[in-house]
């Protein structure tokens, strides 16, 4: 499951009036596999408040959006596999604070071969006249036809019998998804769906096997031995199941919900997990915490921990973000010590001493490098960078660029915008910018790059403006504003051929 939750920070027009001045999107992937063959659905929530409203002819109050989706295979990114374009729109209200606090809905289910995608969003506000948000991630499905799987998890926000088939329909209910990745302290049902593929060719014809859901520590991988429940299922090609897990003993911190398949001698055939993070009053004793005497924590002064917590932020998951931007100013040394070692041993559980090391040494590469008069090297984008994905293969360092003339529109850009015309590049400067590039990711990922740029001309601080890698930063209109909006949207231009086939 990809789960992703994105602000657009744009202001908008204002035409009758308005709920909010951003549009703040959910959205997430979940895969299944039926006898037919693989699907995707691809699940959109978008804030009402955050929406622009207008008036009808009668009064009524209304918001309208268009939704365009693209998916590609990622090694053929100018193939698309699947087109669509809708209108997702509110109710509509006669008083607008009807609508405060809820949700514009939308899922698109499509069918997919097994492989890896790319997924192309755009999402315009039609009660404006302001550009679209564009954003993209990556879909992953593979399921097998033969051997024993599990579908993705699916968190519920509520759940009924399916009286009419409709989109939400699975498993003869009507399912509305739970979008978020943290659940609030007065919310201790944890609710979820999950499919089982093929236990009628793992396990004897009329058998039963076991469905254990667990919570894990995300941190450790350790079991919650309090909660588990065991469901006992009939093997079948395609078992649709709902369950619920009591969660309310869980202290503040992230878990895995763990879904596995067993058979009666306890043996694992298959297993998925849905990370989250859960908001408590109860909190995680540090004190009673062994942390070995030779640990690395234990050579940090107590007066150098804050700064060395703030430190990882750039490779912190965002639960640890949270605990460190809450905590780092008021926490005991021993839980600094403790949250520090956990980070670590995270990173490498047989040697958490040598990740640190490791780690460290390119913080003080970073704070030297990249460092300028109000930030230190690890805050800037470069540093960030760095941080987590190491040192580029190899760098294109452009101080003052002009196009040369290539003219080129993107297959992404016709697709969204197919009457917008091919427009000449030549004469365009850019700002200063680099362009590193990265043959591999410590993540599996190839052929990465990353734009930087020197907004303020003075070469001492450069901006992330676009990545390709997953999780990154991707203006499909980058190329625009590092020309300072001379080029025209949709032309490639010599930093866009950088950028697609490295030097010139």
């Amino acid at each position: 499951m990809n789960y992703k939750k994105l602000f657009l920070l744009f202001v908008l027009a204002m035409p009758l009036f308005s709920m909010g001045q951003s549009l703040n999107v959910l959205y997430s992937f979940r895969t299944y596999h039926t006898t037919n063959g693989n699907y995707a659905e691809i699940n959109t929530s978008v804030d009402a408040n955050s929406a622009v409203l207008t008036l009808g002819d009668k009064g009524m109050c209304s918001q309208k959006l268009e939704l365009t989706t693209i998916i590609c295979k990622i090694n053929n990114p100018d193939s698309a596999v699947y087109v669509d374009k809708r209108i997702i729109k509110s109710p509509e209200v006669a008083d607008s604070n009807m609508l405060r606090n809820t949700s514009i809905l939308d899922m698109q289910r499509m069918y997919l071969d097994n492989g890896d995608y790319v997924v192309y969003f755009e999402l315009r506000d039609l009660n404006t006249t302001n550009q679209p948000m564009q954003y993209r991630d990556a879909l992953k499905i593979n399921y097998d036809d033969k051997n024993i799987d599990v579908s993705d998890i699916m968190l519920i926000e509520k759940y009924s019998k399916t009286t009419k088939s409709n989109i939400y329909s699975k498993g003869g209910y009507d399912l509305q998804p739970y979008m978020f990745d943290v659940i609030s302290k007065d919310n201790n049902i944890l609710n979820y769906y999950v499919e089982i593929y093929n236990a009628d060719k793992t396990f004897p014809k009329d058998s039963y096997y076991a469905l254990v859901t667990t919570i894990e520590d995300l941190s450790s991988n350790k079991k919650i031995d309090s909660i588990q429940t065991i469901k006992r299922l009939k093997a079948s090609d395609i078992t649709s199941y709902i369950g619920s897990m009591d969660i309310s003993s869980l202290a503040e911190a992230s878990y895995f919900l763990t879904i596995e398949v067993r058979n009666g001698d306890n043996i694992l055939y298959a297993y998925k997990r849905y990370p989250f993070f859960k908001q408590s009053d109860k909190k995680i004793d540090y004190n009673n915490v062994d942390i070995p005497q030779d640990a690395f924590v234990y050579l940090i002064p107590d007066s150098n921990l804050t700064k060395n917590m703030y430190y990882i932020l750039p490779i912190a998951s965002e639960s640890q973000k949270t605990f460190i931007l809450k905590n780092a100013e008021t926490a005991t040394p021993v839980q600094k010590r403790y949250f520090l070692y956990q980070v670590f041993k995270e990173r490498n559980a047989y040697n958490p001493n040598r990740a640190w090391q490791e780690y460290i040494s390119l913080v003080d590469y970073v704070n030297n490098r990249y460092k300028t008069p109000i930030k230190e090297g690890y805050e800037t984008d470069m540093g960030r960078v760095y941080l987590v994905y190491g040192a580029p293969s190899d760098v294109i360092d452009e101080k003052f660029a002009a196009s040369s003339g290539f003219q080129k529109r993107t297959t992404i850009d016709k697709n969204l915008n197919p009457y917008s015309p091919d427009i000449d590049a030549n004469g365009v400067h850019y700002y200063p910018y680099q362009i590193w590039i990265y043959n591999t990711t410590p993540f599996g990922e190839a052929n990465r790059k990353f734009v930087f740029y020197a907004r303020q001309n003075n070469l001492i601080e450069y901006t992330l403006l676009h990545s390709n890698a997953k999780g990154e930063i991707q203006d499909p209109a980058w190329e625009r504003t590092l020309s300072r909006n001379s080029l025209e949207e949709g032309v490639e231009g010599k930093a866009g051929k950088q950028f697609r086939v490295g030097h010139e």
